[in-house]
C-alpha cells in the first residue's frame, strides 16, 4: 500500500481527518487516478460531515475501479447520512451484487430499512449479514433496533448483550443500545449507555442527543411525549401528520356534539381544554425541559447553544408575561389595565416561536422555519410596545401574530 495512504487511514482511525487530507493529497499528487487515495479522502469527507463533497469523490473512485463493491458501499454510507435511502438501498444492492459476503452491506441496508420504518426487510437484512459474520456489530446492532421496533423485546434484549459481549467498548452499540431502552421507557437504563459511549468518544452526538433525551425523560409530561413521538415515528411517515389531523378532527367534532346539549357542555369544555392544555405542551416542552437541564450536572454540559438561549428565553418571556398579567390586575384598583394584559398575553405568545429560534442570531444562515420564528417574536415585541402607544394598532399587529401563527402550525405538520 501506498506510504501516504496507510498513513493517512491510521490519521483517520484517529479522528485526525484533516491531517489524513494533507497525507491523501500527496497520494494523489503523484497519481491523480488512485482510486484507493480517492476512497479514503470520501471517508474524510464523510467524517467531517461534509457528505456531497464526499459523494463527489466517490463517484470519482468509481469511475476508475466500477467493480469495486466497496465504492458502491462508500457512496451508499453518504447518501444515507444525507437521508436519501432509496439512493443508498440502490447502491448497496450493486455492492451486494459486485461482492455478496461483505457484511457490512447487509448492516447498512438493514439501517436504510429502519430509516423507511420497513422493520421485517430490516431484520431480515441483518440476520443474512449474520449468517455471513455472527459477529459483525452493524449488522448486531440493526437486528436489535428492528426486533425492538417490531416489539420483540426478549429477543432485542438479546442481541444487544451480545453485541456488547462482542465489542464492549464500542460506542455504536453503547448508542444503539441506549435508544433502545429509552423507546421502551427506561431512561435510567438508556442514560447509563449514552454516558458510556460518550465516554469512548466525547465527541459522538448521537449519544450525546440521547443523554439529552434520557435526562429530560425524568420530567413525567416530557417521558410521556417521547413516547407518544417513538410511536408515531415508528408508523411512518403518512402517521406524522394524518395522526394530528385526526386527533384535531376528532376533538372538534366530539366537542361541538357534547357542548351542543346542556347536560354534557361540561364534558366538551374540559374536553377542548385538555386537547388545548395537549397542544401547548407539545410546543413547549422541549425548551421547559432544556431549562431544566441548564442545573442538572449532566444536562448542563451535554445542551448546546441554542438549546440554552431557547430555554432561557422562552421561561424568561412566560415569567414576564406572568408578571405583566398580575400587574394589571393590581395596578388600577378594581380595573384591569388593558395595555398591560394585552402586553401579557403577547409575551405569552412569544414564547412559543421564541423555541423554534436558532443561534448564534441569523436571519439568514438557518432554514426557513427561523426565519418565520423571528418574524413572530419581532410582531409579538411590536405588539407590546404598541400595547403602550396605541391599543388599536397593538391589537392588529397581534392578530398579525395569530394568523400567522397558525398558518405555519399547520404548514408544520405537513413539513
Amino acid at each position: 500500500m501506498d506510504p501516504y495512504i496507510e498513513r493517512a487511514g491510521l490519521l483517520l482511525t484517529q479522528g485526525r481527518a484533516n491531517d489524513a487530507i494533507s497525507q491523501l493529497k500527496n497520494a494523489l499528487q503523484q497519481n491523480p487516478d488512485n482510486d484507493e487515495a480517492l476512497a479514503m479522502y470520501a471517508r474524510c469527507f464523510f467524517d467531517k460531515k461534509e457528505f456531497d463533497e464526499g459523494i463527489k469523490t466517490t463517484l470519482r473512485a468509481i469511475a476508475i475501479s466500477p467493480d469495486n463493491h466497496y465504492y458502491f458501499y462508500l457512496l451508499a454510507f453518504g447518501y444515507y447520512r444525507k437521508n436519501e435511502n432509496i439512493l443508498a438501498a440502490a447502491h448497496l444492492q450493486k455492492s451486494m451484487q459486485l461482492n455478496p459476503w461483505f457484511c457490512e452491506t447487509y448492516g447498512l441496508l438493514a439501517l436504510v430499512y429502519v430509516e423507511e420504518k420497513q422493520f421485517e426487510k430490516a431484520l431480515q437484512k441483518a440476520n443474512e449479514g449474520l449468517k455471513i459474520d455472527p459477529e459483525n456489530i452493524t449488522c448486531l446492532n440493526a437486528r436489535s433496533v428492528a426486533l425492538n421496533k417490531l416489539k420483540r423485546t426478549d429477543e432485542a434484549i438479546a442481541t444487544m448483550q451480545y453485541a456488547l459481549e462482542q465489542e464492549p467498548d464500542n460506542e455504536f452499540t453503547h448508542s444503539t443500545v441506549g435508544w433502545n431502552y429509552l423507546e421502551k421507557g427506561k431512561n435510567k437504563i438508556a442514560a447509563s449507555h449514552f454516558r458510556e459511549a460518550l465516554r469512548i468518544n466525547p465527541n459522538n452526538n448521537n449519544p450525546r442527543r440521547g443523554l439529552k433525551e434520557a435526562l429530560k425523560s425524568s420530567i413525567p409530561p416530557y417521558r410521556w411525549l417521547l413516547q407518544y413521538s417513538f410511536w408515531i415515528n415508528n408508523k411512518g411517515k403518512k402517521a406524522r401528520w394524518a395522526i394530528p389531523l385526526g386527533l384535531y378532527f376528532t376533538v372538534r367534532i366530539f366537542t361541538s356534539v357534547l357542548q351542543s346539549n346542556d347536560a354534557t357542555q361540561t364534558i366538551g369544555s374540559i374536553l377542548l381544554g385538555l386537547y388545548l392544555l395537549f397542544v401547548l405542551i407539545t410546543w413547549l416542552i422541549h425548551p421547559l425541559a432544556n431549562f431544566f437541564l441548564l442545573f442538572h450536572k449532566d444536562g448542563k454540559h451535554a445542551i448546546d447553544t441554542t438549546e440554552r438561549w431557547t430555554a432561557i428565553l422562552v421561561v424568561g418571556s412566560l415569567l414576564i408575561g406572568l408578571a405583566a398579567f398580575c400587574i394589571a390586575y393590581v395596578l388600577i384598583p378594581g380595573k384591569i389595565y388593558p395595555p398591560l394584559m394585552l402586553a401579557a398575553i403577547a409575551f405569552w405568545a412569544i414564547a412559543l416561536p421564541l423555541g423554534n429560534i436558532q443561534y448564534p442570531l441569523s436571519f439568514t444562515a438557518y432554514s426557513g422555519k427561523n426565519k418565520i420564528a423571528m418574524i413572530l417574536v419581532a410582531l409579538g415585541l411590536l405588539t407590546v410596545i404598541f400595547s403602550f402607544i396605541n391599543l388599536n394598532v397593538a391589537i392588529v399587529i397581534g392578530a398579525i401574530f395569530i394568523v400567522l401563527f397558525v398558518i405555519n402550525s399547520w404548514v408544520g405538520i405537513f413539513r
